[in-house]
């Protein structure tokens, strides 16, 4: 959840981090005179081209500041942040899951950092991890709904965005650093990590230069319940080294930036009569712009462009088997323009370009795709009265996809899209505590490239895929409403959707055993489909006495997705998360802060062909934290963090290996974070 987390982390070892800045600080290079925030107020530039306060905009956003991202600590982002009602992660290996938003996974959810891609090859499946260091982020945003008119289809589900100071956005003449260390006793878990953001003056400008790094360490974590020497899951070690270098010229004009980035990820896939590893480098290049008042009747241009050149192998039993290479570049072009007829807004333009080509066994899978788009999109909005505000915007993109539909690739095929996207929202400011917001979407995506071309083998899920090249755009129909309120003493955050899909895409099991291997049988196919659910948090104050404060919160999430007609007579989308709910207990006194929480996970029986019930399951959790001053600038955290106390032994519904992995058992972890 997240509210304030105290959640930190128990048992000992030391680790440095890198931080951020304040994330409540104005992302702006400079600020304008007519944008002014309470330094309180958490600035979102997620879900829209203009900067908002979340309780502004239409569509549920959550954010996690820094602390909160270093006390709900995971191995991955997914893992961070699956304590936000209404996300989840996909599980399947350690250093592997992706963020899950409201049941959609993959294709239909879109991990960013700073706003681009993360361009890895981790929608092809779920044993393939997500480049993206969470200790390197200030703050994480999440989005849920769609959010296609800025990020295209892959964001039909929702966003996750990991916000860092890689290229600099502020100027500073004095040096800021963070270390953070850490240990855990479930896995044997060390980090490493430290940051440091400084800068230069110049009369024509600043310099601002920006670190960070990070070493982490895992071995095979034990999972809860049964025998203590039957409980370590093989093939869940993981090794991670990380870290980025960037500078920026910034003047009063503008900004003007650039950052390297190197991610290195060795971590075991849990298989069954083999030692599966893999092995992930991917080197990063980003140029940032901004110019501010750029043309006559425009605020502000914004340059974001990004190049990643990412490979991974699967090496099974020391040989490589196979060997995913992925080069893309993607570059967004916003002009936002001044106020007309009572309108501000944006027009972008997004461009993206990625070749993809499998070695060894995984050319047997997918053949060498390469896919191409363009996008403009135009974003606007107005106040309709003084307590009612609208804001609307479309998207065109065309998108084509040259790959082989068999895996030899002899012939090639090319395929054009052209997803469209409309969305209309209010934010309705009933009063000064309670906000409402009402949003229509209509949002197409482009099938993928697994989608079309597969035609082979999967070793890591057990399949044999088939794609289908005849399949068109997806095309979701979503309606959210969102009430919000923000009282003295109570927060409350309610969000509830409806997505009706045409030519919802999947992957169905047909219940065939592909002969020599005796692999399932997984056909990629579109059908009519309806999800349906929605989220709550609350936050309490209960008391303050003789310097303790003393809160409570909850939260409850759920999901429900069927097919619209029976698809070989069964009418459940396959993976869709159990219903979950929560609570638990905050204290604080002075620079002592301890959080008690348990999360419930349901039972899961309503399950598509070939997939199996799943037992509910509860975790407790404890978290400590004591902020020390040691020295005037100089202060450190001890984090406490106790996880599965009741050392449950508990399965992730949505993973396609769950009948085969448990999750961690009881753990302990001590962190400590220094700030100087």
């Amino acid at each position: 959840m997240q509210t304030t987390h105290y959640c930190v982390s128990w048992f000992t070892t030391l680790c440095l981090c890198a931080a951020t800045a304040n994330a409540d600080e104005d992302i702006h290079a400079h600020e304008h005179e007519h944008e002014t925030h309470p330094e309180t107020e958490h600035i979102v530039i997620t879900a829209t081209p203009l900067e908002h306060s979340s309780d502004e905009l239409a569509s549920p956003v959550n954010t996690m500041q820094r602390d909160d991202i270093i006390e709900s600590l995971g191995t991955t982002v997914g893992e961070t942040i699956s304590g936000i009602p209404g996300i989840t992660t996909s599980g399947f290996a350690r250093g592997s899951s992706r963020p899950i938003i409201r049941g959609q996974d993959a294709y239909r959810t879109e991990v960013l950092e700073d706003g681009l891609p993360t361009q890895d090859v981790s929608r092809l499946s779920p044993d393939h991890g997500i480049p993206v260091n969470p200790l390197s982020a200030r703050t994480i945003e999440v989005v849920r709904g769609p959010a296609t008119l800025r990020y295209g289809g892959g964001a039909v589900g929702g966003v996750v965005n990991t916000i860092t100071n890689r290229v600099p956005r502020e100027a500073t003449s004095e040096t800021e650093s963070e270390i953070y260390s850490s240990f855990e006793t479930n896995g044997n878990e060390g980090i490493l990590a430290a940051r440091i953001d400084t800068g230069a003056s110049h009369k024509e400008g600043d310099l601002a230069f920006h670190f960070d790094g990070l070493y982490r360490n895992s071995d095979n974590y034990r999972t809860g319940g049964g025998r203590a020497g039957d409980r370590s899951q093989a093939g869940t070690q993981s090794e991670v080294a990380a870290g980025s270098l960037g500078a920026s010229w910034i003047t009063e004009r503008g900004r003007i930036g650039a950052a390297y980035s190197h991610f290195r990820n060795n971590y075991g896939i849990p298989e069954a009569g083999e030692d599966v590893t893999v092995e992930m480098a991917t080197h990063r290049v980003r140029l940032d712009g901004d110019l501010f008042d750029p043309l006559p009747g425009f605020t502000e241009l914004r340059l974001r462009a990004g190049y990643t050149d990412y490979r991974h192998d699967e090496i099974a039993d020391g040989a490589i088997g196979q060997r995913f290479d992925n080069d893309e570049f993607e570059a967004r072009l916003e002009l936002l323009h001044e106020e007309v007829a009572g309108f501000s807004g944006a027009l972008g333009l997004d461009t993206r370009y990625r070749k993809f080509v499998a070695g060894g066994e995984a050319a047997e899978f997918l053949a060498p795709t390469r896919t191409q788009s363009t996008a403009v999109y135009l974003f606007e909005e107005r106040a309709l009265a003084e307590w009612l505000h609208a804001e609307l915007g479309g998207r065109v993109e065309k998108t084509s996809l040259r790959g082989a539909p068999d895996p030899v690739g002899t012939s090639r095929r090319t395929l054009d899209f052209t997803p469209l996207s409309g969305s209309l929202g209010f934010v309705v400011h009933a009063s000064e505590e309670w906000t409402i917001g009402l949003r229509g979407a209509v949002s197409q995506r482009a099938p993928g490239q697994a989608e079309l071309f597969a035609r082979g083998p999967h070793e890591a899920t057990g399949t044999y895929e088939i794609g289908d090249p005849n399949l068109d755009e997806e095309t979701a129909y979503t309606g959210e409403l969102r009430v919000g309120h923000i009282g003295e003493h109570v927060r409350l955050d309610l969000a509830s959707f409806v997505s009706r899909y045409e030519d919802y895409i999947y992957g169905r099991l047909t219940g065939v055993a592909v002969l020599p291997d005796l692999l399932d049988e997984l056909r990629y196919e579109s059908h009519d489909a309806l999800f349906y659910g929605g989220e709550m948090s609350a936050e309490l104050d209960l008391f303050e006495r003789e310097g303790f404060q003393v809160a409570v919160d909850a939260q409850f999430d759920w999901v429900e997705a069927r097919f619209t007609r029976p698809v070989s007579g069964d009418r459940d989308v396959p993976r869709i998360t159990p219903i979950r709910w929560g609570g638990g207990l905050s204290i604080e006194k002075s620079q002592t802060r301890a959080h008690l929480s348990f999360l419930r996970t349901e039972q899961q029986n309503r399950v598509a062909a070939g997939e199996s019930d799943t037992d509910g399951f509860t975790m407790l959790d404890l978290s400590i934290s004591q902020t020390v001053v040691l020295a005037d600038g100089l202060e450190v955290d001890v984090l406490l963090r106790a996880s599965n106390l009741l050392d449950v032994s508990a399965r992730n519904h949505v993973a396609f290996n769950k009948d085969e992995v448990r999750q961690p058992g009881r753990s302990f972890r001590i962190g400590v974070q220094g700030r100087f």
